[in-house]
């Protein structure tokens, strides 16, 4: 009865706040998206803080009958949900109301919410900066330790928050102009990139590194790349030398007669066993639940086949092709250009990253989709500018 309260109170208390500054609910779903702990208190459906913030955030839309809108991801987001509830209709599977929920919360809500909520552009702010001081004091306690198991998350799960707080920082380092900040932004990267490495998650590694690179290449900035290279090499050097031997051992293992290595080809012997069950309704959504699902691709086609694949690559190639139309009216110094960049950098991050790990779970995902909202609706702010038509010349008036 105290926790129904408790929830209670807290849901009113957040409604309240979301209605009068929308970019502090913004921030209390994006910063504490590292926080994955379950809450749901045994419940058939785990949720995370930063979840329930989320859905909390919902009510205000049909408050203040607001759109909320997926923009360009709208129609192969409903064909991927379309196939994943034929193929769930076909096949039901105990786990497969979990893990539409999963989808839709991601896919559906945290794009459209960070993509409609907020009133303007500048109220993502908060929500960027906050995430990097989350992520500079997960870092110190995993530096402390020197170990990834903290705060109750798995070293992958911190290592994924880590690797998306790297990617959001390095972003903003760019766009800064400030003198002071832009070091205070540097003097963050350092220290997130030092705990990513620390938390020994390669495939947070393989997140970090795509990330890091998209940016670079989105800059044009070439030389910096080489720079930033030689720049992590010495950081790695240095954190490496602090590892202990067994540690050292892990890091550089990819031979099949390590446990995990060899859990990664049994997961892809078996997602292509269920695949070839039914190559195009697939077995049905929910088969993540039953096996280590550490490669997205052959997850999909697993669970929906070759339609749902392909609606779901739809999804990122509709993402994709927005962000490099925006080239055409965003300049790349404008704080929109920026939102495009962080949101492509982290949508590409978390497909590399689901190529060798894990991909629907809580933290990363959080982050990059509600990263791709922001992105739809700066390209949307750019569009309505560059249609905008420029104020008429003034003539000077002639003196008689």
């Amino acid at each position: 009865m105290k926790l129904l309260l408790a929830a209670i109170l807290y849901a009113m208390f957040f409604w309240v706040v979301t209605w009068r500054r929308p970019w502090l609910a913004l921030a209390s779903i994006f910063a504490l998206a590292p926080f994955q702990n379950d809450l749901s208190m045994g419940g058939p459906i785990r949720f995370s803080i930063a979840e329930v913030n989320l859905l909390l955030t919902l009510p205000i839309f049909l408050a203040e009958r607001r759109p909320a809108r997926l923009g360009p991801l709208a129609f192969p987001v409903i064909a991927y949900l379309f196939f994943c509830l034929f193929s769930s209709a076909l096949h039901w599977r105990d786990t497969a109301l979990v893990s539409l929920v999963q989808i839709a919360v991601y896919l559906v809500a945290a794009v459209a919410v960070f993509r409609s909520l907020p009133l303007q552009i500048t109220e993502y702010r908060a929500a960027l900066s906050t995430l990097i001081a989350v992520c500079c004091l997960l870092a110190v306690i995993v530096l402390v330790k020197q170990s990834g198991y903290v705060l109750g998350l798995h070293k992958n799960g911190s290592g994924s928050s880590l690797a998306c707080g790297l990617i959001v920082c390095a972003e903003l380092w760019f766009g800064e102009r400030d003198t002071i900040r832009k070091q205070r932004l540097l003097a963050a990267l350092v220290l997130i990139a030092a705990g990513l490495f620390f938390t020994l998650s390669r495939g947070a590694w393989i997140t970090a590194a795509t990330g890091l690179i998209v940016i670079l290449l989105l800059h044009r900035r070439f030389l910096l790349l080489l720079r930033a290279t030689f720049v992590l090499a010495a950081l790695v050097a240095v954190c490496w030398g602090r590892l202990p031997a067994e540690a050292r051992n892990y890091a550089t293992a990819f031979d099949r007669d390590h446990y995990n290595i060899q859990a990664r080809f049994e997961s892809i012997d078996y997602a292509l066993y269920e695949f070839r069950k039914s190559p195009l309704t697939g077995v049905g959504v929910g088969l993540r639940k039953e096996y280590d699902a550490t490669n997205i691709f052959l997850l999909t086609l697993a669970e929906t086949g070759v339609p749902g694949l392909l609606a779901f690559a739809a999804i990122h190639i509709a993402f994709l092709r927005m962000a490099y139309r925006s080239r055409r009216y965003l300049p790349r110094s404008s704080p929109e250009a920026t939102l495009v960049a962080l949101g492509t950098a982290l949508v590409i991050g978390k497909i590399m990253h689901g190529a060798v790990d894990l991909y629907w779970g809580r933290g990363d995902l959080m982050i990059t989709w509600a990263a791709a909202g922001m992105a739809i609706r700066a390209c949307a702010v750019g569009r309505r500018r560059a249609k905008r038509p420029a104020p008429p010349r003034r003539t000077p008036a002639l003196v008689s």
